[in-house]
């Protein structure tokens, strides 16, 4: 069976991926769960980029591998697929987008970075966790999430939110994909919306698209 790597959301650490993992794990794959520069433990890298960490990531991964990249991590998923596409031998992109950030939205992003650096992440992800999650969130889930963010470093938040902003655009990358795709949405996310997936898994040959909805 193929390596699954599970690339982490902003601003969770790899922690976030434990029950996936364990799933998986059970079902007798060979998974990894990287943590981004930063983030679980891993030491700062100041001005990181999704390109570079994805030149990294490829050093590490075999061919072939099964690439799942959640949100921040969709886009360095696509950043690894461009770089090095024989690493990546399927590839699920969920909650996320091909799009580099649009002008307002790189202002938005160093804004925020400023006060990440400035005045911490407490008062930040007050406002972020819930509108990260759907309006059917359990306080469980809600906690849980809260909990893994708070113990992330606002610096790395900060870096984190940068190389978002600086990510590439892979749009044209999105037509030559040749290795089996999924894309996953759910249906009230309100940051990277099902209409942005539903354009992005047409433009992917063969590409599935999965809707998740709530019950």
């Amino acid at each position: 069976m193929a390596t699954v790597v599970l690339l982490h959301p902003f601003p969770q650490d790899a922690s976030f991926w434990d029950d996936v993992a364990a799933a998986l794990r059970t079902a007798g794959h060979e998974v990894t769960t990287p943590n981004l520069p930063g983030f679980g433990g891993r030491a700062a890298e100041p001005g990181w980029t999704m390109a570079g960490e994805a030149h990294r990531l490829a050093g590490e991964l075999p061919a072939g591998a099964a690439v799942v990249g959640l949100s921040m991590g969709g886009y360095l998923a696509l950043a690894l697929l461009a770089a090095h596409p024989d690493r990546v031998g399927s590839l699920v992109l969920a909650d996320t987008r091909a799009s580099a950030e649009a002008p307002d939205g790189l202002a938005a992003r160093r804004e925020t970075a400023e006060v990440l650096r400035r005045d911490g992440s407490a008062a930040f992800l007050d406002g972020f966790v819930p509108r990260a999650l759907g309006p059917d969130a359990g306080a469980q889930v809600v906690a849980r999430l809260r909990e893994i963010a708070a113990r992330q470093p606002a610096e790395a938040m900060a870096d984190a939110t940068m190389a978002i902003a600086t990510r590439d655009d892979h749009t044209t990358l999105l037509q030559r994909i040749t290795v089996p795709t999924l894309v996953v949405v759910g249906e009230h996310d309100a940051v990277t919306p099902p209409a942005v997936h539903t354009e992005m898994a047409a433009a992917i040959p063969g590409a599935t698209l999965a809707i998740i909805r709530s019950e």
